[in-house]
């Protein structure tokens, strides 16, 4: 990929480039001339052809007296053309060039994407491992295996059918239901998603229930104005997971009753197991100031947690960090949903993992998303770890990556220097 840097260079180099092919010795001497001016030097030049055609002896030479007539290329230039071209490919070359570095320790597994250069790798590395504490332990919510999802404690305190949390006709001022409240359970999910792969990955985020209703206002509209969907994830660490591969770092962030990500139509939150996505058919700000006031209305109905999985407290919230990017994941679907590396599970994620990505500036960014990314992984044990690293370690080798000499950080480390968006 090109970088902004790059593209500028091309001007000035360039310039000096056609400087070159078109200025000889003799020009630039016509050109000192004070008391010739450019135009001057032109018109006569052209007159002189014109006389060297009706007589072959004439003292100033044809069309050669013209600063911008072509000429064949003197050595020097030549060799500016050439050298030119082989640093605009080297340039290339390295802007293309990105480093990954992968480290240990005990029990998680560390990985940086996308750096510019190895030290700055290793430095994002380092830094977030000295953020881990020693012997920390992220609680992991506990699994039913009948049904693969987690048991959360928010559940316990108050049972609510999915479909009585949403507003009712006039609950919301002004609006109502225009049908009547649409539930889907399990499998039935891929029958409400447009596309199935959006389905899958609700489901690797183990979707349990789906509760959807078109609202409308008859004094802005007879038709349905806006979609709300409630999801039961199952966990609060679920329901966080789902919003954080929904939300976007661009998106305007508001507090109701949580952390809201809202775009022109669309609002996106969580809390507790619960996951609540509203999108508009138009841009309106009534139908905006309803959105807002529908989530208001769910958010008191819900009882639950507000606090993000544990694993997030271990990034550091430092100047470059992109706030708002930070996506958490357990299994192999729902990272590759984040971050496609490949189709086999080089990490050994399971169920029993616990991930996140992150993005990080560069130390001298030319843009808001000139990023590189971070990945923490935690497992059971670290040698589930150790074997995870020595897969992946075992993936970049065999990518022919080329493999960089740097001093080791963590248990054990490699660096490789790839090429592209891929890590």
């Amino acid at each position: 990929m090109k970088t902004r840097k790059h593209e500028n260079m091309k001007i000035p180099v360039m310039f000096g480039v056609f400087m070159s092919l078109c200025f000889h010795r003799k020009h630039w001497n016509l050109l000192k001339r004070k008391d010739k001016s450019m135009r001057h030097i032109c018109n006569r030049a052209q007159k002189c052809n014109v006389r060297h055609k009706l007589k072959k002896s004439c003292s100033f030479a044809p069309f050669p007296s013209c600063p911008f007539s072509p000429l064949p290329p003197s050595p020097l230039a030549l060799i500016l053309v050439i050298v030119t071209f082989i640093t605009l490919g080297c340039q290339q070359e390295m802007s293309d060039s990105r480093y990954t570095a992968v480290t240990t320790q005990g029990r998680y597994l560390l990985s940086v994407w996308r750096a510019r250069t190895s030290k700055e790798a290793i430095n994002r590395g380092q830094k977030l491992l000295s953020a881990i504490p020693m012997n920390a332990d992220v609680p992991h919510q506990s699994l039913s295996r009948e049904s693969g999802r987690g048991v959360s404690s928010a559940a316990s305190i108050e049972k609510l059918k999915l479909a009585d949390i949403l507003p009712k006709n006039d609950e919301v001022k002004g609006w109502s239901i225009a049908k009547k409240i649409e539930t889907y359970v399990g499998q039935d999910l891929f029958r409400f998603m447009l596309f199935r792969s959006e389905a899958e990955i609700y489901h690797a985020y183990h979707f349990v229930e789906l509760a959807s209703a078109e609202y409308r206002n008859p004094k802005l509209h007879k038709e349905p104005l806006l979609r709300v969907d409630l999801y039961d994830m199952g966990s609060p660490e679920n329901a966080f997971g789902i919003y954080s591969t929904n939300r976007h770092t661009q998106s305007d962030f508001e507090i109701i009753g949580n952390e809201t990500a809202v775009t022109m139509l669309t609002l996106d939150t969580w809390k507790g197991q619960y996951f609540l996505h509203i999108r508009a058919y138009e841009f309106a700000d009534d139908i905006s100031e309803a959105m807002r006031n529908i989530t208001k209305y769910v958010m008191n109905r819900i009882r639950g947690t507000t606090k993000p999985p544990a694993i997030l407290s271990f990034l550091p919230h430092d100047r470059q960090f992109v706030r708002y990017s930070e996506k958490f994941f357990r299994n192999h679907t729902a990272f590759n949903n984040i971050h496609f590396i490949a189709d086999e599970n080089i990490f050994k994620l399971s169920e029993s993992t616990t991930g996140l990505i992150a993005e990080y500036l560069h130390q001298k960014p030319q843009s808001q998303t000139d990023t590189m990314f971070v990945f923490l992984i935690q497992y059971p044990t670290p040698n589930d770890a150790a074997v995870a690293y020595s897969s992946y370690r075992a993936y970049l080798l065999q990518q022919e990556y080329l493999l960089v000499k740097a001093k080791k950080f963590g248990t054990q480390s490699i660096i490789v220097k790839t090429k592209g968006l891929r890590g």
